[in-house]
């Protein structure tokens, strides 16, 4: 995201009003436009369904967020993977052999989607009525689409083409909206899930199209032998996405399975008086994605630039003098986007507590706020232990926030039954926060030795 960072921070620099309100509405889109767009979508959809009263609407909505949260949380180590073979080939200009890979890695997604959408949908205990046997099949093609639409978006994330992934993710949330009420009128609560899954398929469909026609496969040099090299060369940072990823959904898992409500017709559960919060709690970090995306990574990209630069062409005391300038700015920054992003997250509380509805005017929504202001800068820690290529550092921090959100926080909760919902979260990711941080500054401090060490190693290997 530097590249589109360094053209919004630009703008800013102008001292422009306009051009300055342009670029951070910009800079909003950009970071979360799909997002955006997907919430006013499924809301719109949900509101237009139940006009229609269409039965057992509920369990439309626990099948899409269930969807989400397995594909997020299982998937996410094949993300990091892919995109950091991909990222190398868009480095050194070989986009064909990045769309390769990008059709490897849909292939995948795809099978390891069936392999558990499929079982899974017939060991739900379904009980809707008609249609049964066609809501299963929607239930493994929105699994298996939404697997699809990762691994595309990341590619075309990378390429930079952030209008056509606006434009096209307008058009296909457009057409989940506009035909899921309509096949719902025919085949009922199966019919909205096909017509929400096929709004998805359109933009998969699009997105693969786009990036086809621009970049043509070609074969990659070493072929499936780079599949595994990435893997045991990068374990650490593929490892760390799977533990952040699946670690923020650990304690909702725990809520849903152990203090959840039963959802009648699909034998799911759900967790009202966290899920929504949650929901409308992760909304509140867009500033700081913002500010990270516009301000923060494009200091320590040029600063992290022009140290790498003084360590083949400067003497040590300028090397110091830069490296020195780098831990300030990652010092700063943190303490800039976490101030931004604290008061953003107050602001957003306040309003919520002035206008929102009763059921947000709570302790729950509180914690909420506060643990996915943690999250975001858990979140940014690892992406600049990621800079550094410090992969087991990040490994390490990711891995605590699972245990301490998943089997620490359950055992908390199950021994304390009246501990509020979202203070484990909150808890897990501020302690996560600071552990992260703390080898981040301990290792930069000695970074021009461990790149010193890594390079020697690599030239004794070779």
């Amino acid at each position: 995201m530097a590249g589109i960072g360094f053209q919004l921070r630009k703008i800013i620099s102008r001292g422009n009003l306009y051009e300055t309100i342009g670029a951070l509405v910009s800079g909003v889109f950009i970071v979360a436009g799909p997002w955006l767009i997907s919430v006013v979508a499924m809301a719109l959809l949900q509101g237009f369904l139940a006009t229609l009263k269409v039965e057992h609407l509920i369990v439309f909505q626990v099948v899409v967020v269930y969807s989400y949260a397995f594909s997020l949380s299982l998937f996410s180590a094949l993300h990091h993977h892919f995109t950091r073979i991909i990222a190398d080939l868009v480095w050194e200009s070989r986009h064909g052999e990045a769309a390769s890979w990008m059709l490897r890695f849909l292939l995948l997604a795809v099978v390891l989607s069936l392999a558990i959408a499929i079982p899974v949908s017939f060991i739900i205990p379904l009980q809707i009525g008609n249609d049964e046997h066609l809501f299963r099949m929607g239930i493994t093609a929105l699994f298996t689409v939404i697997n699809i639409l990762w691994i595309i978006m990341l590619f075309i994330s990378l390429l930079k083409q952030y209008l056509i992934i606006l434009l096209v993710f307008l058009g296909g949330m457009g057409i989940s909206v506009f035909t899921a009420p309509i096949l719902a009128q025919q085949y009922g609560v199966a019919g909205a899930l096909l017509g929400y899954t096929g709004g998805l398929a359109v933009i998969d469909v699009f997105f693969l199209t786009i990036a086809l026609v621009k970049y043509p496969p070609k074969k990659p040099e070493q072929g499936w032998k780079t599949f595994w090299q990435y893997l045991g060369t990068y374990g650490g940072l593929i490892a760390s996405g799977f533990f952040f990823y699946a670690g923020q959904w650990l304690d909702k898992l725990f809520f849903w399975f152990f203090k959840g409500e039963t959802i009648q017709g699909i034998g799911l559960k759900v967790f009202p008086a966290y899920d929504y919060t949650v929901y409308i709690a992760g909304l509140s970090i867009i500033p700081g994605l913002v500010y990270f995306v516009i301000i923060a990574e494009t200091q320590i990209y040029i600063d992290t630039r022009h140290f790498l630069f003084t360590l083949t062409h400067t003497p040590w005391t300028k090397i110091q003098i830069a490296k020195q300038k780098l831990l300030s700015s990652l010092k700063n920054e943190l303490k800039d986007q976490s101030l931004l992003q604290g008061f953003c997250t107050l602001g957003f509380g306040f309003l919520l507590y002035l206008y929102g509805p009763e059921s947000l005017k709570n302790p729950i929504m509180a914690l909420s706020l506060a643990a996915a202001f943690f999250q975001f800068t858990l979140m940014t820690v690892l992406v600049y232990l990621y800079y550094f290529e410090l992969y087991q550092q990040a490994m390490v921090t990711a891995l605590l926030y699972f245990i301490l959100n998943g089997p620490i926080a359950g055992l908390i909760y199950w021994l304390i039954p009246l501990l509020l919902p979202g203070a484990g979260h909150l808890a897990s990711g501020a302690i996560a926060t600071y552990f992260g941080y703390h080898l981040l500054k301990t290792n930069t401090r000695k970074i021009e030795k461990i790149l010193f060490l890594r390079a020697l190693g690599m030239k004794k290997s070779s």
